[in-house]
């Protein structure tokens, strides 16, 4: 283990006694062209709650993980996911006409993919795979401020796999987080130096006394998101939840849902608490078999709209596909698979999604708006989403008992 010189001896003693992992036994990782190094891993907490999954750096798409599992505490693992990625990061300054697509571009792998170091990877652990590509894993107590007051059962602690690019001045760490309690939080931190310059106060900010204006730019962050639930892909689908507002009365809402059973798009819906479940409808979580688990995906932390004159997939914010092998970039996918189409704008065609592997592509805007604290080094950003587990149990607190 990689630990800094000023880690207390508490902390030293928490991650000696939580953060033990390995090569997750039985696990079996792809072994196609793109993702020969794919490397086992498995954490187990010490409630034994556990993850298993294989991880890999693909040279475009940078950490990829693949066969993911979620084990709760004295229960079987369950399939969650066939792969999960980046799918495209786009960088438009605003005086551009045209966007960056880093993925398709200069990709987050190969040359570009940077070792964590005891810097980076400070109080956590290097993994390597056999190609020499690196990540870096970490545990972190979620109860710190709590911990005195709440009961075991009801403390948790979280696993995160973090992998460094390096593309022109800019790092993009990758980050993965798997809580105890079954939750998954991708992100993108962006960091490194201002690259960009503009004479026109219309396209920048002021970052100095004197000198050129750092430039403006707006960042997509897309990913995409294969899941198997149950390891059936074929019996997922995917829900659209809103919560209403009563036309009188402010503190009601009324819930729907709707199925969305062919290829589409979708914006965020903030008035509505617009969210999606994905699903399983066939694995029951309970003895009654009326409960069917799955992932709600929150876009709480949407808060800026991307616009794009050249990009129609790019104003959306979840695009629902019917999975097809090729289909691994939102855009410029043809440039790495000739045989598929280029974009999402190609992908969601209208298809049915009855009885088929729906894959779910969801981005998130920020926007790059430099001050003077961003000079010369940038303050890290970072784009996030949760993915909560829904349905798991068959019964809640508040589930009234059986006579």
């Amino acid at each position: 283990m990689t630990r800094g010189q000023s880690v207390g001896a508490y902390t030293i003693v928490l991650l000696i006694s939580l953060f033990s992992h390995s090569p997750a036994m039985g696990m079996s990782c792809p072994t196609s062209e793109a993702s020969s190094s794919a490397t086992a891993f498995m954490h187990q907490f010490d409630s034994g709650a556990r993850w298993e999954f294989c991880w890999h750096i693909d040279e475009r798409a940078g950490l990829t993980i693949s066969n993911l599992h979620y084990g709760p505490p004295a229960e079987t693992a369950t399939k969650l996911m066939e792969s999960a990625s980046l799918a495209q990061i786009l960088v438009k300054y605003d005086e551009d006409t045209n966007a960056e697509h880093i993925l398709s571009g200069d990709g987050l792998g190969g040359k570009n993919h940077v070792l964590p170091d005891s810097n980076s990877c400070h109080t956590g652990d290097t993994q390597l795979d056999n190609n020499g590509s690196g990540v870096c894993a970490k545990l972190r107590d979620l109860n710190i401020l709590t911990s005195v007051r709440r009961s075991a059962a009801l403390r948790r602690h979280e696993l995160s796999i973090h992998a460094f690019s390096s593309v022109g001045t800019h790092i993009y760490e990758q980050v993965w987080r798997f809580s105890e309690d079954g939750e998954v939080t991708p992100a993108v931190r962006v960091s490194g130096e201002l690259s960009r310059f503009t004479n026109k106060q219309q396209y920048g900010t002021a970052v100095t006394d004197t000198g050129p204006l750092a430039a403006n730019a707006t960042l997509l962050f897309t990913w995409r998101l294969d899941f198997d639930i149950g390891g059936t892909p074929n019996d997922d689908i995917v829900e659209q939840l809103e919560f209403v507002p009563h036309v009188s009365n402010v503190v009601r809402r009324s819930i729907t849902n709707r199925t969305l059973d062919i290829e589409s798009f979708h914006k965020v819906h903030r008035t509505r608490f617009r969210g999606w479940l994905i699903r399983d409808t066939k694995i029951s979580a309970g003895p009654n078999g009326t409960t069917r688990m799955g992932y709600y995906l929150d876009p709480q932390s949407s808060g800026f709209d991307y616009v794009s004159k050249r990009n129609n997939w790019a104003l959306f914010d979840l695009a629902v596909t019917r999975r097809q092998a090729c289909e691994q970039f939102a855009s410029g996918n043809s440039n790495e698979t000739h045989h598929c189409d280029d974009s999402l704008d190609q992908f969601v065609n209208g298809e049915s999604l009855t009885n088929q592997n729906p894959v779910v592509w969801f981005s998130i805007a920020r926007q790059l708006l430099p001050k003077s604290e961003d000079f010369p080094a940038i303050t890290t950003r970072e784009a996030s989403f949760k993915l909560i587990p829904f349905d798991w149990s068959s019964s809640t607190p508040f589930t009234p008992l059986s006579q």
